[in-house]
């Protein structure tokens, strides 16, 4: 075994002390005295060894200096008559070039104390003098006082530390300000996007002159700070200190003027005051935004001077380099897709007409996602020929509409208005939004933002033929257009109802012109969404709203009465949006009486919903749901129409579509002259619906698949007199007519609802699925003209279209002019904008839309007047005026409208309820309608147009191209057309080759062309047409006009 280590025994460690002597240290001076003399005994006090002597003491230690002693010593013994001598021999500053003086020990000493190497730097020093109480002079001292931060008194005249260093310190902080300044107004940012230096023009001997841009004018107050805080911090600390208050020793930034903005602005004026050239920070905005303002000449005059602005004349000579490089961009674009038969663009032309002033107005545009082939204009004609929209009827435009997804996106509508108004609900509002763009999204756009190019204005009458052609080519000569390369480029042309109507009639009246881009057959057009959804509100509110003081709760008066809501005055033509909130208003009000009545609230959704809080039994999105598929199926659909107006029909219905029984109806008295009042705005629309009614919907449940209406139950009788009309029902009525005409209410408005909230969201799917629904309604209104433009853009869309075609037009027909989802808008809306603030500068400035300056310099820049408005505005935090109403549940109109619903039992059956108010069902009037003769006429009229086109196009060849077929009934019946004096000098001015005529009338009794066809009855126009294409020359000879033909390929014979 291994044996243990010994183990040896601890050491204790001892610590020895020794106790010495006392001895007693002498003071600083006795011992400097010490050592230059010998120290005696002073009798009557004890005696003070001296240090030699205390040295030699055995034991004894020497005394420990202090650092006030060695102060002492070096004050006593460094030799200098002051301080400040030793201090200007010690920081001694070596001028290049002699010798320096200092040895070694004194240079690296100095060195490491001025570099801080030092555990004391000059950190400790400067606060030492500066806050020492002899440094500062005694306020009795008025001259040293006043001298402290003096900017201009000599340093040497200042004898206090204190002052002297403040003084020093403010020359030293201004020459640093001046350097800067200086540096940021002569050199320019190298980021191309924050340009300093930038010119309004240039007169073209200077090189390299950065002319200005769109890019350069973009404000940004936020991203401006930043940029000087970035190159320059001492200035912006200085502007800071200046500007911002302080609380706790600690800068904040008041809600009211913040500090940051005022620094941008003071330092720009710093900026520009030194260096005109560098306006491109705040002052040429700022400029141009008080130029988009129409700000008085005074006001710029004196923001020039603060130098806040640029003068007027350099914002004026910025515009139009702005507009010039903007249009020579865009003519190069057009030109190059030219080039590769692919247009780069297309046009909203919208007209802004008044009484002494009138115009046109045009915007262009980018189209996103085309394919090259998409505007080939031969394939759309060749569409056009083949007539495949003869194969559409009514039944199968109906069949079109996606009615499953209308149901589900009006459900989800109602619950929308449900959740909006409960609080207790607000955690479903997201979930809503998220299936809207989802689940029941059709077609939604990509967030992209629109690259938009307004065109300069001009003077003519859109409306008129003549005016439209002419402002047409104006136009195109902006955009740089070549008529002899376009001719296979199709080119899509947008606005409201009226411009596109002057269009469809111009390519009618142009139709036998050989040449493609004379005869408009390569342009196409479509009427926009915003004033297309406008005319449908206007025949809503002309629907539904009623006599002015009508006792009906289902009329619209009646609930703007009571909500004290105004009435539109003229219903043929409402303010958009003041009658667009109140019908939006009282639309969800009789949603939420609906849902009280299909949850079976007691008393009222809040209370009802108040319990369910307590309970723990709040509904889940998937059982509302369950429950607005009732709330649709029982007021929201025909067949509930239907079933309001038989009492039959209500007893044998379901219990989910069972409407709730209210109290038995009592008809009161005969209304009073006041109660049928109508205004005559109202009466003039409304009256000839009632005078068709029953012609139109006699036979509408024997001819149509559809429920039929109760039209032909009831009778409109007429007052003595021409007097306004009230609806009266026929003996033996057992329906309700107030509960049918809400019905209608939420039908239609529903329809209006989502197409409104489709549109922001960009889902051209759910936007062409009410415009579909939207060809019945104008049909069975008075506004047959938007009947035919939804038919126009249906059947181009669906037959006259290549997919690619369609493609193109779609991915385009909503603008995002923010870039932002949510931020849609319609063409025409955009268009609105513009012409607004054109109108309202032509106002101020008494200027003509063809004006040089107009047209060129503020047309073309309207969007961007818009912009940087706007951009103003957020870059100073100036937020708009909040437009957001109280919470629905506290809303005092909500409150009154459904209380007033619930009083009077609205969506309750009463049965012979009538009061005197019958709203018409236009969607099945106009099904009826359409049924009848409107669609066959229109293609009809469709087929006479690609009859010609048919004839023009083929074979499409100098000689040939307006030989005119024979149409598939030719009538033999010849032209009789009389050319008044005045046609015939329309016809003279435009073709030369025709003298002036001498006679009242020129009498054309026939015309027989090879190979010997009579021509069928022509309208003015076309006799026009074809006067100048048969060449015609007419002689007076003795007051007998002789007609001969130069074209004699066409023209056999005419006699006169």
């Amino acid at each position: 075994m291994d044996q243990q280590p010994t183990q040896t025994a601890p050491v204790k460690l001892v610590r020895l002390w020794k106790r010495l002597p006392n001895i007693v240290v002498p003071p600083a001076d006795v011992v400097v005295a010490g050592s230059s003399r010998t120290s005696s005994s002073v009798s009557g006090s004890s005696a003070i060894p001296s240090p030699v002597s205390a040295s030699s003491i055995p034991g004894s230690i020497a005394p420990r200096s202090t650092r006030w002693n060695k102060v002492d010593i070096v004050l006593k013994t460094y030799g200098f008559r002051s301080l400040g001598e030793f201090l200007l021999v010690l920081f001694h500053p070596r001028k290049r070039g002699e010798p320096d003086r200092r040895s070694k020990s004194h240079r690296q000493t100095v060195a490491r104390f001025l570099q801080g190497k030092c555990k004391v730097t000059m950190a400790d020093i400067i606060p030492l003098i500066y806050d020492h109480h002899q440094s500062r002079p005694k306020r009795s001292d008025v001259d040293q006082s006043s001298a402290a931060f003096s900017p201009s008194r000599p340093l040497a005249e200042i004898h206090y530390a204190r002052p002297c260093l403040s003084a020093w310190a403010t020359r030293l902080v201004g020459n640093r300000i001046h350097t800067a300044v200086d540096k940021l107004a002569r050199t320019d940012r190298t980021d191309t996007r924050h340009r300093r230096r930038v010119r309004a023009t240039t007169n073209g001997r200077a090189k390299n002159t950065s002319l200005v841009e769109w890019e350069d004018v973009e404000l940004s107050m936020e991203e401006l700070a930043a940029l000087y805080r970035e190159e320059d911090p001492l200035l912006w600390y200085i502007t800071e200190c200046a500007a911002a208050p302080r609380k706790g020793g600690e800068g904040f930034v008041k809600k009211i003027r913040p500090h940051p903005g005022i620094q941008v602005g003071a330092i720009s004026s710093f900026i520009i005051s030194r260096n005109r050239y560098a306006s491109g920070d705040l002052a040429l905005p700022l400029g141009i935004w008080l130029f988009a303002c129409q700000a008085h000449i005074d006001v710029k005059r004196v923001f020039c001077r603060l130098g806040y602005s640029c003068s007027d004349s350099t914002v004026r000579n910025a515009l139009k380099t702005l507009t010039e490089a903007s249009l020579a961009t865009l003519r190069t674009r057009v030109q190059a897709a030219t080039a590769r038969e692919v247009p780069a663009h297309y046009q909203h032309g919208l007209g802004k007409e008044n009484s002494l002033n009138h115009g046109t107005a045009c915007t262009v545009f980018e189209l996103d996602g085309l394919h090259p082939a998409a505007f080939r204009a031969d394939d759309h004609i060749a569409r056009i020929i083949k007539q495949e929209r003869q194969s559409m009827t009514v039944l199968s435009l109906y069949n079109t509409i996606d009615w499953e997804h209308l149901d589900n996106v009006w459900e989800l509508h109602a619950i929308r208005v449900l959740v909006n108004y409960l609080p207790h609900l607000a955690a479903l509002s997201p979930n809503i939004s998220e299936k809207f763009r989802t689940t029941l999204s059709k077609r939604r756009l990509p967030v992209r933002k629109a690259r938009l190019q307004p065109l300069g204005t001009n003077a003519e009458q859109q409306m008129e033929n003549k005016g439209y052609e002419a402002g047409f080519r104006n136009f195109d000569q902006q955009t740089g257009v070549e008529p002899e390369k376009s001719d296979n480029i199709l080119s899509w042309n947008r606005g409201d109802g009226g411009t596109h109507g002057t269009l469809m009639r111009l390519k009618q009246i142009q139709s036998t012109c050989p040449d493609v881009y004379s005869s408009f057959r390569n342009a196409l057009s479509t009427a926009e969404t915003w004033h297309t959804k406008a005319t449908h509100l206007n025949s809503c509110a002309s629907n539904h709203y009623g006599p002015a003081s009508s006792p009906d709760p289902s009329s619209l008066s009646r609930s703007s009465n009571a909500a004290n809501m105004k009435r539109p005055t003229d219903l043929k033509k409402c303010d958009f949006y003041p009658t667009s909130r109140s019908m939006t208003l009282i639309w969800d009000a009789r949603i939420l009486d609906c849902w009280r009545l299909v949850l079976g609230c007691e008393t009222d959704l809040v209370s009802h919903f108040d319990a369910l809080v307590t309970t723990n039994r709040l509904p889940t999105l998937h059982d509302l749901l369950r429950q607005a598929r009732i709330l649709r199926e029982r007021y929201a659909c025909q067949a509930a129409y239907d079933q309001s107006l038989d009492k039959e029909e209500q007893d044998r219905a379901e219990s989910r579509t069972k409407f709730h029984e209210g109290s038995p109806w009592t008809r009161p008295g005969e209304q009073s002259d006041s109660d049928a009042h109508m205004s005559n705005s109202e009466s003039s629309d409304s009256d000839s619906d009632r005078d068709d009614m029953q012609a139109d919907t006699l036979n509408e449940a024997s001819n149509t698949g559809l429920p039929a209406t109760a039209a032909s139950k009831t009778t409109t009788t007429a007052r003595a007199g021409d007097g306004p009309k009230t609806h009266s029902e026929q003996p033996g009525f057992n329906g309700d007519r107030v509960l049918s005409n809400a019905i209608l209410f939420l039908m239609d408005f529903g329809w209006w609802t989502e197409l409104n909230y489709a549109i922001p969201e960009g889902d051209v799917g759910r936007v062409f699925e009410i415009l579909k629904i939207y060809i019945f309604t104008f049909a069975g209104s008075s506004n047959q003209n938007y009947m035919r433009y939804m038919l126009d853009l249906y059947t181009l869309l669906e037959y006259e279209a290549s997919p690619e075609l369609k493609e193109a037009i779609l991915n385009n027909w909503l603008l995002n002019t923010r870039g932002e989802p949510g931020k849609f808008v319609e063409g025409d809306l955009m268009q609105e904008w513009s012409n607004r603030w054109l109108s309202d500068f032509s106002k101020e400035q008494g200027a003509d839309y063809d004006d040089p300056f107009y047209r060129k310099t503020i047309s073309p820049n309207v969007l961007h007047f818009l912009k940087i408005k706007e951009n103003m505005e957020s870059g100073f935090e100036l937020k708009q005026r909040s437009k957001v109403h109280p919470a629905p549940h506290l809303r005092s109109e909500t409150k009154i409208l459904l209380q007033l619903y619930k009083n009077e039992e609205l969506h309750s059956f009463r049965s012979g309820r009538s009061m005197g108010h019958a709203v018409i069902n236009q969607f099945d009037r106009g099904y009826q309608r359409l049924e009848d003769g409107k669609l066959a006429e229109y293609l009809k009229n469709g087929a006479e147009y690609a009859q010609l086109l048919h004839e023009m196009e083929s074979p499409r060849s100098p000689a040939a191209a307006v030989v005119l077929r024979q149409v598939r009934a030719p009538l033999p019946v010849p032209m009789k057309t009389i050319l008044t004096t005045q046609a015939a000098h329309k016809v003279s001015e435009a073709h030369p080759l025709l003298p002036a005529p001498r006679l009242s009338t020129v009498r054309i009794l026939n015309v027989t062309l090879k190979p010997r066809r009579v021509l069928p009855p022509l309208d003015r126009h076309s006799a026009l047409r074809l006067l100048h294409l048969v060449r015609l020359q007419i002689v007076f000879k003795s007051g007998t006009a002789l007609i001969t033909a130069t074209n004699h390929s066409l023209v056999d014979q005419i006699w006169v």
